[in-house]
């Protein structure tokens, strides 16, 4: 987390793996889907469990996993989705 003189802000990172039933089946790394087309829910699952598998062990760091295999176009920065300031929601 970081803060500002305006308040708490909070960073957001991730790692994205498409499959056949995303709504956009293209990504920055497989432009034409082919491989998005052919990767089902739940091997994109179990791809992604394998990966937090690693990064939590510390076989491998976060950034270096997403820039590799995110389909999502953060993963030219690690995965970082940038920085927001905190908000809090409240159930009452």
């Amino acid at each position: 987390m970081a803060s500002s003189a305006s308040g708490t802000q909070v960073r957001a990172s991730h790692i994205l793996i498409k499959h056949e039933g995303s709504r956009r089946k293209a990504s920055w790394k497989d432009p034409e889907g082919r491989v998005i087309k052919n990767t089902t829910r739940d091997s994109a699952i179990s791809q992604l469990k394998a990966i937090r598998e690693d990064i939590v062990s510390g076989k491998a760091k976060f950034e270096d996993v997403a820039s590799r295999i995110s389909d999502c176009s953060s993963a030219k920065r690690g995965g970082d989705l940038g920085a927001e300031p905190e908000v809090h929601l409240c159930c009452g």
